[in-house]
């Protein structure tokens, strides 16, 4: 029997890539969905944070919630750390 291929891990382009490719990709609103997806956030916690503050900064138009794809790798990229002794935002 022959061995099927190793499946070969996708590499996504670069986000500047995205960017030049996508004028405006990064201001788009995107769901609270979608922004759980992106950061690996529970929904239910950002509906938390939202709530109380800490979490990334959204939009309220009316009763629907959105967020900036800017705002969500903003905020991510504020949490970076290269040890957990680094110091960061709380």
């Amino acid at each position: 029997m022959a061995e099927s291929p190793k499946a070969q891990p996708i590499t996504p382009p670069p986000l500047e890539e995205i960017a030049r490719a996508n004028p405006g990709w990064f201001d788009e609103a995107v769901t609270a969905a979608d922004a759980a997806k992106l950061t690996g956030v529970p929904p239910a916690t950002l509906a938390t944070w939202r709530s109380r503050g800490g979490g990334p900064k959204f939009l309220k138009l009316g009763r629907v919630v959105r967020y900036r794809r800017r705002a969500l790798y903003e905020w991510m990229a504020a949490r970076e750390r290269r040890h957990t002794g680094e110091a960061g935002p709380e």
